[in-house]
């Protein structure tokens, strides 16, 4: 199906483009979120009409992405658990929780498919991307230490 992007999706599209997506996608999730709409000659025609309202849109997110970026850049994330005497997780720590650790430390709002790392098995330091809009991104630290 080919659909119209109201605003920049990762992976997807910018702003304004159209592409091609599956049709249980675009009726599922993309239209019904009103992050696109349908690309048909209608549509296609408003599209420059539209365009200015796209653009300031995605201004405005970038903008608020950029804030975040500079709140959250080179911040330090500390998390407590389980391991052996080698340094090994009882367990891992994923996207998820890394994410609400986050989310609870620094007042923020993000969701787990904008933390870019691998299931962590050991203890030490690390480091991890978090995606906030499109290309913007920043990089964060993260300390595993022992619980006691």
């Amino acid at each position: 199906m080919q659909i119209i992007l109201l605003e920049t999706l990762n992976k997807l599209g910018k702003a304004g483009e159209i592409v091609s997506v599956k049709d249980g996608f675009a009726n599922n999730f993309l239209i019904p979120q009103k992050k696109a709409i349908i690309a048909n000659k209608k549509n296609i025609e408003n599209l420059n009409s539209k365009m200015s309202q796209i653009n300031e849109n995605n201004e405005k997110k970038i903008k608020e992405a950029n804030e975040l970026k500079s709140k959250l850049e080179g911040k330090e994330i500390i998390y407590e658990m389980e391991a052996n005497e080698d340094g090994n997780l009882y367990g891992t720590l994923g996207p998820r929780q890394i994410c609400d650790k986050l989310n609870e430390e620094h007042s923020v709002e993000l969701n787990s498919g904008n933390i870019i790392v691998s299931n962590i098995k050991t203890l030490g330091s690390h480091v991890f991307t978090v995606r906030l809009y499109d290309d913007i991104s920043a990089t964060l630290n993260l300390e595993i230490t022992k619980k006691i």
